[in-house]
């Protein structure tokens, strides 16, 4: 698997021309990358679980950056037209995404997040 493999995945969620495609392609790498660190020891990376994490990752940066990068106009009006979007609501879109390919994936995940403590009475 690699990061052409995510971008391949990205692009049957969004269109991406070849410029957007040459500015995603970092965001799949680095996905990827993030996705394989937390893999248990054993795990194949060449999971499809794996790669449809790091395409939900890879999205929801995407869409984050994409936001960053947009002016503040979220409505417009043209006579009786009224064109507007919301910013938050592409971001709960891309997160649950995100997180719905992630959790897919969590049985091969390390648990990074068990904490065990003593109470002391």
């Amino acid at each position: 698997m690699s990061q052409w493999d995510v971008l391949t995945g990205l692009r049957q969620i969004i269109a991406l021309d070849e410029e957007g495609a040459a500015l995603a392609l970092p965001l799949c790498s680095m996905s990827l990358d993030e996705i394989k660190i937390r893999l248990r020891d054993g795990v194949s990376p060449e999971d499809i679980r794996v790669t449809k994490a790091a395409v939900g990752l890879a999205y929801y940066k995407l869409v984050v950056r994409r936001l960053a990068g947009e002016e503040a106009i979220t409505s417009f009006k043209a006579g009786d037209v009224t064109v507007s979007k919301s910013s938050a609501a592409a971001l709960e879109i891309a997160a649950k995404i995100r997180d719905e390919s992630l959790v897919d994936a969590l049985p091969l995940m390390k648990d990074e997040e068990f904490l065990f403590r003593q109470v002391r009475i």
